[in-house]
Protein backbone atom coordinates (compact mmCIF):
# COMPACT_ATOMS: atom_id res chain seq x y z
CA UNK A 1 0.00 0.00 0.00
CA UNK A 2 3.15 2.36 -0.35
CA UNK A 3 1.13 3.84 -3.50
CA UNK A 4 -2.27 4.22 -1.86
CA UNK A 5 -0.77 7.62 0.62
CA UNK A 6 0.68 9.27 -2.21
CA UNK A 7 -2.48 9.53 -4.01
CA UNK A 8 -4.63 10.57 -1.00
CA UNK A 9 -1.93 12.92 -0.77
CA UNK A 10 -2.62 14.40 -4.19
CA UNK A 11 -6.17 13.91 -4.22
CA UNK A 12 -6.61 15.82 -0.65
CA UNK A 13 -3.55 17.95 -0.16
CA UNK A 14 -2.82 16.20 3.03
CA UNK A 15 0.06 14.64 4.91
CA UNK A 16 -0.55 11.11 5.07
CA UNK A 17 0.97 9.23 7.90
CA UNK A 18 0.84 5.28 7.64
CA UNK A 19 0.39 2.91 10.49
CA UNK A 20 1.14 -0.68 8.56
CA UNK A 21 0.13 -3.43 10.16
CA UNK A 22 -0.09 -5.80 7.19
CA UNK A 23 1.80 -8.38 8.28
CA UNK A 24 2.86 -12.06 6.32
CA UNK A 25 0.41 -14.75 7.37
CA UNK A 26 -1.70 -12.58 9.82
CA UNK A 27 -4.90 -15.02 10.86
CA UNK A 28 -8.04 -13.61 12.29
CA UNK A 29 -7.95 -15.05 15.17
CA UNK A 30 -4.65 -13.06 15.63
CA UNK A 31 -6.65 -9.66 14.77
CA UNK A 32 -9.52 -10.70 17.09
CA UNK A 33 -6.98 -11.76 19.82
CA UNK A 34 -5.54 -8.11 19.81
CA UNK A 35 -8.61 -6.14 20.15
CA UNK A 36 -10.35 -8.32 22.55
CA UNK A 37 -7.52 -8.44 25.05
CA UNK A 38 -4.75 -5.81 23.83
CA UNK A 39 -2.32 -8.69 23.56
CA UNK A 40 -0.38 -10.61 20.50
CA UNK A 41 2.37 -13.01 20.46
CA UNK A 42 3.75 -10.76 17.14
CA UNK A 43 5.05 -7.74 19.33
CA UNK A 44 3.73 -5.62 15.61
CA UNK A 45 0.02 -6.13 17.14
CA UNK A 46 -0.83 -4.39 20.56
CA UNK A 47 -0.70 -1.23 19.47
CA UNK A 48 -3.50 -1.58 16.85
CA UNK A 49 -6.32 -0.47 18.68
CA UNK A 50 -4.04 2.28 19.67
CA UNK A 51 -3.59 3.05 15.47
CA UNK A 52 -7.27 2.63 14.90
CA UNK A 53 -8.15 5.08 17.21
CA UNK A 54 -5.87 7.45 16.39
CA UNK A 55 -6.72 6.99 12.28
CA UNK A 56 -8.86 9.23 10.27
CA UNK A 57 -8.78 6.41 7.26
CA UNK A 58 -8.59 2.14 7.90
CA UNK A 59 -8.30 0.05 4.90
CA UNK A 60 -8.74 -3.51 6.30
CA UNK A 61 -8.35 -6.92 4.49
CA UNK A 62 -8.04 -9.91 6.66
CA UNK A 63 -7.37 -12.97 4.06
CA UNK A 64 -6.33 -15.80 6.53
CA UNK A 65 -9.72 -17.43 7.99
CA UNK A 66 -7.94 -19.32 10.75
CA UNK A 67 -9.97 -19.05 14.14
CA UNK A 68 -13.34 -18.57 12.11
CA UNK A 69 -13.71 -21.66 10.84
CA UNK A 70 -16.46 -23.97 11.98
CA UNK A 71 -15.80 -26.88 13.59
CA UNK A 72 -17.62 -29.89 11.43
CA UNK A 73 -17.64 -27.41 8.68
CA UNK A 74 -14.59 -25.83 7.99
CA UNK A 75 -13.76 -23.79 4.77
CA UNK A 76 -10.99 -24.78 3.07
CA UNK A 77 -9.55 -23.80 -0.08
CA UNK A 78 -6.18 -25.43 -0.27
CA UNK A 79 -6.30 -26.52 -3.67
CA UNK A 80 -7.31 -23.62 -5.17
CA UNK A 81 -4.42 -21.94 -3.52
CA UNK A 82 -2.12 -24.40 -4.93
CA UNK A 83 -4.03 -24.24 -8.25
CA UNK A 84 -3.35 -28.58 -8.87
CA UNK A 85 -6.53 -29.77 -6.77
CA UNK A 86 -10.24 -28.76 -5.97
CA UNK A 87 -11.21 -27.06 -2.87
CA UNK A 88 -11.93 -29.28 0.36
CA UNK A 89 -14.72 -27.33 1.27
CA UNK A 90 -15.78 -23.93 0.07
CA UNK A 91 -19.64 -24.30 0.66
CA UNK A 92 -20.77 -20.58 1.91
CA UNK A 93 -21.97 -21.84 5.16
CA UNK A 94 -18.67 -22.68 6.00
CA UNK A 95 -17.99 -18.81 5.41
CA UNK A 96 -20.54 -17.81 7.75
CA UNK A 97 -17.94 -17.26 11.14
CA UNK A 98 -15.83 -15.46 9.37
CA UNK A 99 -18.31 -13.25 7.97
CA UNK A 100 -19.61 -12.24 11.83
CA UNK A 101 -15.89 -12.05 12.81
CA UNK A 102 -15.47 -9.45 10.01
CA UNK A 103 -18.35 -7.81 11.34
CA UNK A 104 -17.49 -7.71 14.39
CA UNK A 105 -14.17 -6.35 13.77
CA UNK A 106 -15.60 -3.64 11.87
CA UNK A 107 -17.64 -2.62 14.64
CA UNK A 108 -15.14 -2.55 17.33
CA UNK A 109 -13.23 -0.10 14.97
CA UNK A 110 -16.29 2.23 14.93
CA UNK A 111 -16.26 1.52 18.49
CA UNK A 112 -12.49 2.95 18.95
CA UNK A 113 -13.24 5.97 16.71
CA UNK A 114 -15.98 6.48 19.55
CA UNK A 115 -17.99 8.47 16.72
CA UNK A 116 -14.99 10.74 14.72
CA UNK A 117 -16.12 11.08 11.04
CA UNK A 118 -13.67 8.00 9.85
CA UNK A 119 -13.22 6.70 6.28
CA UNK A 120 -13.26 3.06 5.90
CA UNK A 121 -12.28 0.96 3.03
CA UNK A 122 -11.78 -2.52 2.00
CA UNK A 123 -11.47 -5.26 -0.71
CA UNK A 124 -11.81 -9.05 -1.70
CA UNK A 125 -9.53 -11.46 -2.86
CA UNK A 126 -7.93 -12.53 -6.36
CA UNK A 127 -6.44 -15.72 -7.78
CA UNK A 128 -3.08 -15.60 -9.29
CA UNK A 129 -3.89 -19.48 -10.80
CA UNK A 130 -6.29 -19.13 -13.16
CA UNK A 131 -4.30 -21.03 -15.90
CA UNK A 132 -3.35 -23.81 -13.77
CA UNK A 133 -7.22 -24.30 -12.73
CA UNK A 134 -7.90 -24.37 -16.64
CA UNK A 135 -5.09 -27.32 -17.36
CA UNK A 136 -6.12 -29.04 -14.07
CA UNK A 137 -10.06 -29.11 -14.94
CA UNK A 138 -10.78 -27.37 -11.70
CA UNK A 139 -11.77 -23.79 -13.47
CA UNK A 140 -15.34 -24.09 -12.36
CA UNK A 141 -14.85 -25.57 -8.88
CA UNK A 142 -12.16 -22.90 -7.30
CA UNK A 143 -14.04 -19.94 -9.08
CA UNK A 144 -17.30 -20.75 -6.86
CA UNK A 145 -14.97 -21.35 -4.15
CA UNK A 146 -13.33 -17.36 -4.61
CA UNK A 147 -16.59 -15.93 -5.57
CA UNK A 148 -17.80 -17.50 -2.23
CA UNK A 149 -14.75 -16.09 -0.08
CA UNK A 150 -15.28 -13.06 -2.22
CA UNK A 151 -18.90 -12.57 -1.23
CA UNK A 152 -18.19 -13.34 2.49
CA UNK A 153 -16.40 -10.46 2.35
CA UNK A 154 -18.78 -8.15 0.97
CA UNK A 155 -21.49 -9.13 3.20
CA UNK A 156 -19.78 -7.86 5.98
CA UNK A 157 -18.77 -4.20 4.15
CA UNK A 158 -22.42 -3.98 3.37
CA UNK A 159 -23.69 -4.52 6.89
CA UNK A 160 -21.87 -0.95 7.49
CA UNK A 161 -22.49 0.27 4.06
CA UNK A 162 -18.43 0.39 3.54
CA UNK A 163 -17.04 0.66 -0.13
CA UNK A 164 -15.10 -1.93 -1.25
CA UNK A 165 -12.91 -2.75 -3.94
CA UNK A 166 -13.61 -5.66 -5.94
CA UNK A 167 -9.98 -6.72 -6.69
CA UNK A 168 -11.26 -10.34 -8.08
CA UNK A 169 -13.05 -8.98 -10.96
CA UNK A 170 -10.10 -6.58 -11.59
CA UNK A 171 -7.77 -9.29 -11.40
CA UNK A 172 -9.39 -11.94 -13.14
CA UNK A 173 -12.36 -10.16 -15.04
CA UNK A 174 -16.20 -10.16 -14.58
CA UNK A 175 -16.50 -13.62 -15.34
CA UNK A 176 -13.37 -14.45 -13.01
CA UNK A 177 -11.52 -16.85 -16.09
CA UNK A 178 -8.76 -14.37 -16.76
CA UNK A 179 -5.19 -14.50 -16.02
CA UNK A 180 -3.90 -11.48 -13.77
CA UNK A 181 -0.31 -12.39 -14.40
CA UNK A 182 -0.97 -11.90 -18.56
CA UNK A 183 -2.20 -7.96 -17.14
CA UNK A 184 0.86 -7.18 -15.31
CA UNK A 185 -0.77 -7.52 -12.20
CA UNK A 186 1.26 -10.16 -10.30
CA UNK A 187 4.69 -10.29 -8.56
CA UNK A 188 7.77 -12.28 -9.97
CA UNK A 189 7.07 -15.24 -6.99
CA UNK A 190 3.74 -15.93 -9.00
CA UNK A 191 1.38 -15.01 -5.87
CA UNK A 192 1.99 -11.50 -4.73
CA UNK A 193 0.21 -8.29 -6.34
CA UNK A 194 2.67 -6.44 -8.92
CA UNK A 195 3.79 -2.77 -8.47
CA UNK A 196 1.49 -2.17 -11.42
CA UNK A 197 -1.49 -3.57 -9.93
CA UNK A 198 -0.99 -1.95 -6.35
CA UNK A 199 -1.50 1.50 -8.84
CA UNK A 200 -4.61 0.14 -10.15
CA UNK A 201 -5.92 -0.70 -6.82
CA UNK A 202 -4.94 2.69 -5.35
CA UNK A 203 -6.70 4.64 -8.04
CA UNK A 204 -9.43 2.26 -7.84
CA UNK A 205 -9.63 3.36 -4.07
CA UNK A 206 -9.30 6.25 -4.93
CA UNK A 207 -12.05 6.98 -7.28
CA UNK A 208 -14.52 5.79 -4.19
CA UNK A 209 -13.70 9.08 -2.67
CA UNK A 210 -13.12 9.60 0.98
CA UNK A 211 -16.81 10.70 1.99
CA UNK A 212 -16.53 9.09 6.10
CA UNK A 213 -18.30 5.83 6.59
CA UNK A 214 -21.27 7.20 9.29
CA UNK A 215 -21.42 5.19 12.46
CA UNK A 216 -24.25 2.55 12.82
Amino acid sequence: MDIYPLIIERDLGVKVVVEDYSLGGLAMNEVLQVLKTGESDRPELPSLPNAISDADMVVMFIGNPAGSLIPGNQFNQNGCISGDSPPVNCNPASLEQYTNDLKWIWGEIFRLRNGQPTILRTMDLYTPNINKYKENGILLECTRCFENYSNAIHLAAEAYHIPFIRRYDIYNGVNHDEDAAAKGYIFEDGMHPSVLSAQVIAEQFSQLGYEPVPPP
